[in-house]
């Protein structure tokens, strides 16, 4: 029976290679630019500097230096846009601020709610929302209730804005989603949700899952999945190419659009709840057959009594491979025609999977004409239900006799992971830098991968901050590329490619370079000294991170066109600056200006600055050498006065001090930190709101001296919890009085 289907997929292959149609036969997947490219001859090979990459540390000497105030950043950073602190001498204070528009109250507040760890990637996507959007799906997080806020918030800032602004993105489906996991969990014995904290008790709170397999040995052991994995595979809405949406079984769905059949409850189904609760009638229902299932997988193959088995059984009793001109997307419409190739297989099982709680993602050889799967276990495991074949990623090279040009894993959010090395005996690397005409690296930009015997792409990705991107790719084969950028492509004509490598052979590596005609942006400044400063008073302290860059471009295979993905990537880096009040001006203004210690395309530093009497200073980064990829940045910025009588191993407080209050904005508790001396030892510390009325009492008491920390908890005299708004917390201690501002936003 594998001889045959072997055979039977070779047909069909060599069959999608003749054809000239919209859509390949096996795969499902839209392809760009199908037809014969002309091969203008042969890329240049690159080699590339050894870094490019400035980096400054400064060993500070904390000795006689009072920390008096602190502020920590995570945020990404989009091009063009900056992020710094102003450090302002008529009130000595920090603050931090940004050259981007501020956010609606509505997506803060959905920001606040959200894990700290998401916020990032959630306030990214929210910056590219309209006000109108931003507040839409601020809300469909903030209506949002545990356990479910982490899984809606998470699909939600991983989703593409252009997903979030079509017609055809429901926002209940979002919470919907997020129920129903939590409702298999109740039906399902293998497997098991595991909450670590809640919104109210921990910032950091996660969810994730863990399950029963049988190892290796025979040994029934308890595996708990990475968080990442089971949002990004399990928890997200959008399997592939389709639109995550209700969608009524009975329409035929249009291959062009692929969102004809899309309709409200109860007409319109969501694959979720369709796939594991729902059967046409003669066909088993997927809960029913996991009812008695206690084990997700055996490793050591001594038993067929796991979930991924009973999928594999329920895939083939549910569906027919055969095709006829409808080649729909929708894992709903999918299962109601029953019959499909390996495109539409790949679809109803990656999504029959995460409805039943195991994570799982599809696998693509695009030249090859041909997708499959993969369930995670500690690992990704190859799994293709249509050939009853497991853990057996060698079967389409060994058995099959393909070799295969590239293979790729797509993400729930379009990005494009290679696996050629888990499917191919031996590999090549292909490195292919995209640049400006002065050599400098263009972000952002597409590179396609072509093979000569097959009409389409092969593969294709985005250039990080290097301008590089990366294939991996079969021995053997011949290969042709071009890039593509919103400075230029090379070739010029889009309808032509060079020849990059003739013949790969497996452990090697091959670089070339690509160049526009443009010119990539370019931040005008002039390096002069620090400043000098002949008194100790005020020092400022900048420490900070790049620890990602998000590619940004657009999904090709995607039924919402135009849409961008973005997943973060390793060793990002930025621009950091410091100046005056002037020279900042200029710098707003797209002008010349004047810096110092400034730190260019970094992934990290620490710098200080001596900050000079009687004058306000900027310290930012900047994102302005980029056209595409939002940089991550993360770290503090704190503000030290001088003290000769402190030291870090013998604390004397000298003088009353009311540092600050962190987090700020908070919610809903918030820390207030103050210095007190013996001299003035009874002191009061009181919250007030916008209208001067007096809401808390935290202390009228008598303290020792010293620093402390007090934490307030967003209620008032009567524990009664307090709106969202503005406070202000006053310190009184003998002829010492103080007052700060904070934020309170639930």
């Amino acid at each position: 029976m594998k001889k045959q289907f072997v055979f039977f997929m070779l047909i069909v292959v060599l069959t999608a290679t003749a054809l000239n149609s919209e859509e390949v036969r096996g795969l499902t997947n839209k392809i760009l630019t199908p037809g014969k490219l002309e091969v203008i001859g042969s890329a240049r090979t690159y080699s590339p500097s050894l870094t490019r990459q400035q980096q400054k540390t400064t060993t500070l000497t904390r000795e006689n230096w009072l920390l008096v105030d602190s502020l920590n950043f995570n945020s990404y950073i989009q091009p063009g846009i900056h992020l710094g602190v102003f450090y302002d001498n008529s009130v000595e204070e920090i603050s931090l601020f940004s050259s981007c528009e501020s956010l609606e109250p509505e997506a803060l507040e959905a920001l606040n709610k959200a894990p700290k760890w998401l916020r990032p990637a959630l306030e990214n996507t929210f910056l590219q929302l309209s006000t109108d959007l931003q507040q839409v799906w601020g809300d469909v997080i903030n209506n949002s209730f545990d356990p479910y806020i982490d899984e809606v918030a998470y699909v939600v800032a991983h989703c593409s804005p252009e997903l979030l602004s079509s017609q055809y993105c429901n926002p209940d489906l979002f919470f919907f989603n997020a129920v129903l996991i939590y409702q298999a969990d109740n039906s399902l014995g293998y497997v098991e949700i595991i909450d670590y904290g809640s919104s109210a008790t921990d910032e950091n709170y996660y969810s994730t899952i863990k399950y029963w397999k049988i190892d290796e040995l025979g040994n029934t052991v308890e595996v708990e999945v990475p968080k990442e994995i089971y949002y990004m595979y399990m928890v997200h809405t959008k399997i592939t190419d389709e639109i995550p949406a209700y969608i009524d079984p009975d329409i035929i769905e249009n291959n062009n659009t692929h969102n004809n059949n899309i309709a409200l409850p109860p007409t319109g189904k969501f694959w979720r709840q369709f796939l594991l609760c729902i059967a046409d009638a003669g066909y088993p229902v997927l809960e029913d057959e996991l009812a008695n299932c206690t084990i997700v997988w055996d490793e050591s193959g001594g038993t067929t009594d796991t979930a991924i088995h009973i999928i594999t059984d329920w895939i083939n009793a549910s569906m027919t491979f055969t095709s006829n001109n409808e080649r729909p997307h929708q894992p709903v419409r999918i299962y109601r025609k029953h019959i499909g190739r390996c495109g539409e297989h790949a679809d109803i099982t990656a999504a029959a999977a995460r409805a039943a709680l195991i994570p799982c993602t599809s696998i693509l050889a695009i030249s090859s004409d041909h997708t499959w799967n993969e369930f995670w276990d500690e690992e990704w495991i190859h799994w293709e239900p249509v050939n009853n074949s497991i853990n057996n990623p060698l079967v389409y090279e060994n058995g099959w006799g393909w070799s295969f040009a590239s293979v790729f894993e797509i993400k729930s959010n379009g990005y494009l992971t290679p696996v050629t090395e888990t499917y191919s005996d031996s590999i090549a690397t292909i490195i292919i830098y995209a640049l400006d005409n002065n050599g400098d690296p263009i972000d952002g930009a597409k590179i396609t991968l072509k093979v000569p015997s097959w009409p389409y792409w092969d593969n294709w990705g985005y250039t990080d901050k290097e301008g590089k991107y990366t294939f991996i790719v079969g021995e053997g084969r011949t290969y042709n590329a071009r890039m593509d950028s919103e400075i230029g492509n090379d070739p010029i004509n889009v309808s032509q490619v060079y020849e990059i490598v003739t013949n790969s052979v497996g452990g090697q590596t091959y670089t070339y370079s690509m160049n526009a005609a443009g010119t990539m942006p370019e931040v005008q400044y002039s390096s002069i000294p620090a400043p000098n400063d002949d008194v100790d008073d005020y020092r400022l302290v900048v420490d900070f991170t790049v620890p990602k860059q998000v590619i940004s471009g657009a999904i090709i295979m995607d039924d919402t066109d135009g849409t961008n993905f973005y997943n973060g990537i390793d060793d990002g880096i930025i621009n950091c600056f410091m100046t005056d009040v002037t020279n900042y001006g200029l710098y707003s203004n797209e002008q010349l200006f004047d810096t110092f210690n400034e730190i260019i395309c970094a992934g990290s530093g620490t710098i200080e600055f001596d900050i000079p009497v009687d004058e306000s200073w900027y310290a930012f980064f900047d994102n302005g050498f980029s056209l595409n990829n939002p940089q991550n940045i993360e770290g503090s910025v704190s503000l030290y006065e001088y003290d000769e009588t402190y030291a870090d191993d013998d604390i004397i407080i000298v003088s009353n001090k009311l540092i600050g209050n962190y987090p700020n904005p908070f919610n809903p508790t918030t820390t207030i930190s103050f210095s007190i001396t013996q001299t003035s030892p009874f002191i009061t510390l009181e919250i007030f709101n916008i209208k001067g009325q007096k809401v808390k009492t935290l202390i009228n008491d008598q303290l020792n001296e010293g620093l402390h920390h007090i934490v307030w908890n967003g209620k008032d005299d009567n524990e009664n919890a307090v709106s969202s708004g503005v406070y202000f917390y006053k310190l009184q201690t003998g002829k010492y009085s103080a007052v700060k501002k904070m934020i309170l936003m639930k």
